[in-house]
């Protein structure tokens, strides 16, 4: 195989159609390839089309994921029953109580299961790019299981206002008790507040550190000031769950701790005048909130993260016109995600920008399952030690791979930027992950010169068939574009033990580790 180029990919172009499914989804599955047709037919996807169809996703019938989802074992180790990822503050904390008592750990087997959910929902929904938005805000609006209020979040925040009004989505997290929590906002009294929430919504959540806005100004003008960052904190003091009894959001306008501090303020904000907040109470930061997602910067930031997820590492150098798009969709629709995601899918740029963006370990998982036809996600949730091929085992390959979900501790969110995870420790890593994978799913082989029968295997090479035809169907199905002549003579002749045209099924011993060698191969790693 040729060497994993850092700037370059392996191969030629995708068609316009792979290119899609590999960035608005988490790849293509079979019934998909054989929609989109051969990677040599480029001229009958329509992107406008495919590109509305996905985000008017409650018009998409899911209802074979939602029972996929209804039917998975709900059991933790201890016996007691995980609540849905709908249940309720309340029910977490029946849960919680009734798994200490069965000497269990709740917080544990609640992240177990909403991996369990969530990888299966990227590998089984057809609304692909509602979780990719998901993925998406999970990292912009960063918290993780250091309590369990993160389960709650995951529903009942960012799956509610994925695709929704960016107003709403901060509003949202900013009353989110797994945020008040993580940035420590949950304890911040306005006689001394606690500065870490308002710094991250104004630097991280909504307007950036400097102004974005092209320009003069552009990322030399600070948007806030240390005093703004004071004034935001006393703002969105008394914003907490101290005293609930359930670690519910609520307003403590009263004088016990944490107190909201009352009087006006004022902030700069970067504007030309200051922003003047009346003495009161929640409305200081309904009004603060109302402010930053209104703010210009705040257009041109959320759409320069947008153009980095769809489009390239670079956005302010490969595609500043796709992020201006994206900006003037935001402003223009005061916020609508949809919009804002439809002028950037839609621009010029989303197409010509091949080589732009790699998978991370994320996403190479769950494309590689989803090339592979399967149709059942491991379950997290029970502990199977014992088993070589089971869920421990495949938690540890994706810790070793670095994204872990739900764990990351920086406010910032895992990196979305190709430097992030471009080494040794992920080619090594990606390919055992690839054969594991197969071993698990194809049967396992034990044995170098026999292998067991697999009637899924035989499906994924439309076997019996010839070792030419099993490994252009496998570049077909986990690569999607023509790869270096050399590279695919060198996989038909191991294959085909240098008979190209050698019958090739589930039963032949190669056929596995030439499976793992395409999947994990320097070609799918790109997105």
């Amino acid at each position: 195989m040729n060497p994993m180029n850092p700037t370059t990919p392996p191969g030629a172009a995708p068609s316009l159609a792979r290119l899609a499914y590999n960035r608005i989804c988490f790849g293509p599955r079979p019934e998909d390839i054989a929609v989109m047709g051969s990677f040599d037919l480029t001229a009958f996807f329509d992107l406008t089309a495919f590109v509305d169809q996905q985000l008017n996703y409650e018009a998409i019938d899911d209802s074979a994921c939602e029972a996929y989802i209804a039917g998975l074992s709900r059991t933790d180790p201890q016996g007691t029953t995980v609540p849905s990822t709908d249940a309720t503050l309340a029910e977490i904390e029946q849960y919680r109580a009734a798994n200490r008592a069965a000497n269990g750990w709740p917080n544990a087997n609640l992240q177990r299961y909403l991996w369990t959910t969530t990888y299966a929902r990227t590998l089984l929904s057809k609304r692909q790019l509602f979780e990719v938005m998901v993925d998406f805000w999970t990292n912009h609006l960063q918290t993780n299981f250091q309590t369990h209020l993160k389960y709650w979040e995951d529903h009942h925040v960012i799956r509610q206002h994925a695709l929704g009004n960016f107003r709403d989505l901060i509003g949202a997290s900013a009353k989110s008790p797994s945020m008040l929590y993580f940035l420590s906002n949950t304890y911040s009294d306005g006689n001394n507040p606690n500065e870490n929430y308002a710094r991250e919504l104004m630097e991280l959540h909504t307007m950036g550190s400097y102004s974005r806005v092209p320009g003069p100004d552009y990322l030399k003008k600070p948007n806030y000031t240390e005093e703004d960052v004071h004034a935001a904190a006393q703002i969105l003091s008394g914003w907490t769950t101290m005293g609930t009894p359930n670690d519910e959001f609520r307003f403590n306008g009263g004088r016990s701790w944490p107190a909201h501090h009352w009087p006006e303020k004022q902030l700069w904000l970067g504007n030309d005048a200051y922003y003047y907040f009346p003495y009161g109470g929640i409305e200081q930061g309904e009004m603060l909130l109302d402010i930053l997602a209104a703010h210009p910067s705040t257009a041109y930031f959320i759409s320069f993260k947008l153009c980095r997820r769809f489009i390239s590492d670079l956005p302010d150098t490969f595609c500043p016109d796709a992020v201006e798009a994206g900006a003037q969709a935001f402003i223009a629709s005061q916020g609508d995600i949809r919009a804002t995601l439809r002028a950037i899918l839609l621009h010029p740029k989303f197409a010509a920008s091949w080589g732009q963006k790699v998978k991370r370990p994320f996403e190479f998982f769950i494309s590689t399952m989803r090339a592979m036809g399967l149709t059942a996600m491991i379950n997290f949730l029970p502990d199977d030690w014992s088993d070589p091929l089971g869920a421990r085992f495949f938690e540890g390959q994706i810790e070793m791979l670095g994204q872990k979900l739900f764990e990351f501790s920086a406010p910032t969110g895992l990196p979305d930027v190709r430097i992030a995870w471009w080494n040794t420790n992920q080619v090594f890593g990606r390919w055992t992950m690839a054969n594991a994978l197969v071993n698990r799913f194809f049967g396992s082989q034990t044995q170098t010169n026999s292998a067991p029968a697999n009637a899924a295997l035989d499906a994924l090479i439309s076997g019996p068939t010839t070792a030419t035809q099993a490994v252009d169907r496998l570049i077909e199905r986990f690569i999607g574009r023509a790869i270096d002549p050399a590279d695919r003579t060198a996989l038909i002749n191991y294959l085909g033990n240098n008979n190209p045209n050698a019958t090739v099924s589930s039963t032949t011993p190669m056929l596995r580790p030439t499976v793992g060698a395409v999947a994990a191969s320097p070609y799918a790693q790109w997105r």
